[in-house]
């Protein structure tokens, strides 16, 4: 067995009882963590002295659109609205299943880079099978943790390779037998869903339920769009017996107290994504109306399209806003608050034990405990910025960078060593990535004529009577 210490190191455990430890010890064997504590046995160790640093488990990120990596920072000045229209309804149907695999696989390295061990993907421009194919091929190949949730989600292409809802479940199966079919594995299946009111709500039940049957983790955009109804879903699947323990609903910003408590009562987890709600026009994460209900909160980073891949800055965003729509309430008042009601604590807990509970990962990973996977992360205090490492949960929601994350293990394995990741020729995924992000570029102008089409188009808003439509089918 391959045993390493890791010494002298802040180490939050992320424990039920969210244990730290002043110059604690984590000792790994193999792909395992062995023990937490002090004094551990150092024979036949490799001796890692995090002196001066941070040691905690890997970020978990419930939500994120690997395949959208390639098209980076396009949609830093878009509305939700915009995003739909440019991304879902006239890139996504150009691309080709390279530029899935590519996205997928430079998004893999930047989650990576930042501490991110465990990544949703919700792989939703599967516009063929080998596009799906090129998306899970990609995660294997970096190395990562990941659920890769398979996208039911039809694309509005010409001539479509899927031409019902039973052909895209039935591809989803193909992945899982043919890629997943060990719930052990780095890469397991999970299910993304179509947003309700997209499609007819007979064949919503038809996606939802076969993931069901699979039993494996499944996500769905829901309750997220104001004043249309696609994506108004809580309710309907609430009154179809359609919830469950098994789904992560994502952003729920326009849910009413009544709908928090279907999810609460079914034992649904919420994933907020700070930086494109607070954009895009969804409104505030709902933190606070999650833990009000007793509904899990988790996180993500949702589409590299708008911003980066860095987990901690969600949880700082995501933080910071839970808190001061409380003090709002004091201040309405001419008050001022005596205390806060989210700790940095809390955060860290959106971003690796919630997360991995959601997906049902939490005896694998999420916290450092004896018989778990060994996905940890070593944060150096090196940086001007981490001087000096005080011992508070906050150094790393409010101080840490991805540069700062020293070491990074995923399974006992090292993918990041000395701030750099191991194994990956860095000019060559670059390439890759601009090649493909080159060929999208070119191919939507030579479609389109334009990147983002006029509001006229097709869109949310001038779908409406079909979705209302659809929700009655």
């Amino acid at each position: 067995m391959k045993k390493t210490l890791i010494t002298n190191a802040y180490v939050i455990t992320m424990d039920r009882e969210r244990s730290v430890l002043s110059r604690g010890q984590v000792l790994l064997g193999d792909d395992k963590i062995l023990a937490v504590g002090h004094g551990l046995p150092q024979d036949d160790a490799e001796i890692i002295d995090a002196r001066g640093g941070i040691v905690m488990p890997g970020f978990v990120d419930n939500h994120r659109h690997m395949w959208q990596t390639n098209l980076r920072a396009m949609l830093t000045d878009w509305t939700l609205h915009e995003y739909m229209r440019g991304i879902r309804f006239s890139i996504s149907p150009v691309l080709r299943a390279e530029d899935i695999g590519a996205g997928n696989y430079i998004g893999a390295l930047e989650a990576l880079n930042a501490g991110v061990t465990t990544v949703f993907d919700y792989s939703h421009s599967n516009n063929s099978p080998e596009h799906a194919s090129a998306g899970v091929e990609a995660l294997l190949e970096s190395g990562m943790r990941a659920v890769y949730g398979y996208g039911l989600v039809p694309a509005p292409v010409d001539h479509p390779a899927f031409t019902s809802v039973d052909d895209r479940i039935k591809d989803a199966h193909r992945i899982h037998d043919e890629y997943l079919s060990s719930p052990s594995a780095l890469v397991t299946m999970g299910m993304a869903l179509t947003e309700t009111g997209l499609i007819p709500w007979s064949s919503s039940v038809k996606e939802i339920t076969a993931a069901l049957d699979m039993g494996v983790p499944q996500s769905i955009h829901n309750n997220n769009y104001f004043g249309v109804t696609v994506s108004q879903g809580v309710a309907p699947m609430h009154e179809a017996g359609l919830l469950s323990p098994s789904q992560i609903h994502v952003h729920c910003n326009t849910s009413t107290p009544d709908e928090f408590r279907y999810l609460a009562d079914a034992g649904c987890t919420i994933v907020s994504t700070p930086d494109t709600e607070i954009q895009m026009g969804m409104g505030h994460p709902v933190f606070n109306e999650a833990k009000a209900a007793g509904i899990r909160s988790t996180v993500g980073c949702d589409i590299i399209t708008l911003n980066g891949g860095d987990i901690v800055g969600q949880l700082r965003l995501g933080l910071q806003d839970a808190r001061v729509r409380v003090n709002d309430s004091f201040n309405a008042r001419r008050e001022m608050p005596l205390r806060l009601e989210t700790s940095s604590m809390d955060a860290l807990a959106w971003g690796t034990i919630n997360g991995a509970e959601a997906l049902g990962l939490g005896s694998v990973t999420g916290s450092l405990e004896a018989g778990k996977q060994a996905d940890v992360l070593i944060i150096s205090g090196d940086s001007p910025t981490m001087w000096p490492i005080n011992e508070e949960p906050g150094m790393v929601v409010f101080h840490s960078h991805p540069q700062d994350i020293d070491t990074v293990f995923v399974a006992g394995k090292a993918v990041k060593k000395d701030g750099r990741l191991v194994g990956v020729d860095y000019d060559a995924a670059r390439r890759r990535a601009e090649e493909s992000r080159d060929w999208i570029m070119d191919a939507v102008m030579r479609t389109a004529g334009m990147v983002l089409p006029p509001e006229e188009s097709m869109s949310l808003i001038s779908m409406e009577q079909t979705a209302v439509a659809n929700m009655a089918c």
